[in-house]
């Protein structure tokens, strides 16, 4: 039994009082009957746009996807996507439909969807209708396609990370006609959008068990993101790596919450590592500045998704100083001075499961971990940023220092005044800055 809220059975009810067929569709009863809460919900129906909006002429109506056959109605405050029964012609783009038929069948309606899990529709007068098994697949935990699985990829190849989205996030097994679909087909996401690529592998990165489907689906995810290939089987040869540099990789990944920044950062923390390996004269190698090649290539990576620049550069400070020593107290807040608080914690974390991903013997314990992180609680309040000293470009040009000179000196007493080596006072700061205009 699947409950409805009061918007949708005034939605269904309307519908049906007026001769209409209309279903609850897709996802939200696929996640209705695993018991889980729907976060939206969409409405098929054989009403035409046109008619929909003579019936709900008391509401307010947006045609969000009319060429589609879809409109929103807006009820209380929430949106529900109500499209026109519909079937598809050939994809030429391998992404959108050449064109949109009109139909009065919900089997032709369904039959067009990707997975079986969601082809499912439902209304209070008829019941589930499970045209293709989902229910017994859902029930087995498996995740098949609607028809010919290499049919469903071709004519829209985004459904191939779609497929390890729904299989990650449900704990899924693909069955082995999609599974090799899948495999098969790969190559057709270069024809879908950066965009859509993003938002469809930032989900599968921050699923429970993204580890397990990364390694599986390797070279899916290597067709738009190629750099990962140079860590598929790579022997780092080194006393401290139990794992080839793929398997380290995602040992880190799944170490990490499932938090976007730190979920990137963990997958592209050692990607620079084969660009600058140099072997010793005991046969091990190393990998000495891997992070900032790791950091220049993250930057490119995230720049090609078109990811917004404030979680780009989040993304590549995590990469940057994944592997920063921090001994003394001055390695602590000349971290906290490139950052905050924040970050610094994203960055412990991220630290602690890189070096969780070694072998046993060369582990830390989590208290040193847990005395960085109370040092820097314990130094965040202290001068640590420019905007922290008592003095400021103002006072340095009364005293004749301008242009470059000025943001040069303020650094420079910054870092004496992390050191401990000045006090953060106007007189001291003033005075220590004048010794530096008359030496340099």
């Amino acid at each position: 039994m699947i409950t409805l809220n009061e918007d949708l059975k005034f939605i269904l009810e309307r519908f049906s009082s007026s001769g209409y067929e209309a279903f609850l569709v897709g996802g939200c009863v696929r996640d209705a009957i695993m018991g889980l809460q729907p976060h939206d919900y969409d409405i098929t129906t054989n009403a035409r746009p046109s008619q929909v909006h003579d019936l709900f002429s008391d509401c307010r109506i947006i045609d969000t996807g009319i060429k589609h056959g879809t409109v929103t109605l807006l009820l209380n405050g929430e949106p529900y996507e109500i499209t026109t029964f519909r079937k598809e012609t050939e994809y030429d783009d391998h992404r959108h439909p050449n064109s949109v038929s009109y139909s009065d069948s919900l089997y032709e309606d369904l039959v067009r969807r990707d997975f079986t899990i969601n082809a499912f529709a439902y209304n209070p007068d008829k019941g589930l209708i499970d045209y293709f098994n989902g229910t017994e697949d859902l029930n087995n935990r498996v995740l098949r396609c609607v028809g010919n699985p290499g049919e469903r990829f071709e004519e829209d190849a985004l459904r191939i990370l779609r497929a390890l989205r729904f299989a990650s996030r449900f704990h899924l097994t693909i069955e082995p006609e999609t599974h090799a679909a899948l495999l098969n087909k790969k190559e057709l996401l270069r024809y879908v959008s950066v965009e859509r690529i993003a938002l469809e592998f930032n989900e599968i990165l921050c699923n429970d068990n993204a580890r397990e489907y990364l390694d599986e689906y390797r070279e899916v995810i290597a067709v738009f993101l190629p750099e990962i290939k140079v860590m598929f089987d790579y022997d780092q040869h080194s006393r401290y790596h139990n794992y080839d540099l793929w398997h380290h990789t995602l040992k880190v990944l799944e170490e990490v919450p499932p938090q976007l920044s730190l979920r990137w950062a963990a997958l592209l923390h050692d990607i620079g590592k084969p660009a600058v390996k140099t072997e010793g004269k005991d046969g091990r190698w190393h990998f000495i500045n891997h992070r900032n090649v790791s950091a220049r290539m993250t930057e490119t990576i995230l720049k090609r998704l078109h990811f917004d620049n404030k979680n780009l550069k989040h993304i590549v400070s995590l990469v940057r100083y994944h592997d920063n020593k921090m001994i003394k107290d001055i390695d602590i807040k000349m971290m906290l001075s490139k950052s905050d608080m924040d970050f610094f914690r994203e960055l412990i974390i991220l630290q602690k499961a890189d070096n969780k991903a070694h072998y046993p013997e060369f582990v830390n314990d989590s208290s040193y971990y847990d005395e960085l992180l109370n040092k820097a609680e314990e130094f965040s309040s202290s001068a640590l940023h420019l905007s922290d000293l008592r003095v400021n470009g103002d006072d340095l040009i009364k005293i004749g220092i301008t242009g470059p000179d000025v943001g040069k000196a303020l650094g420079r007493a910054l870092k004496m005044v992390l050191e401990e080596k000045l006090d953060n006072n106007k007189e001291d700061l003033l005075k220590y800055i004048r010794t530096l205009k008359k030496t340099d």
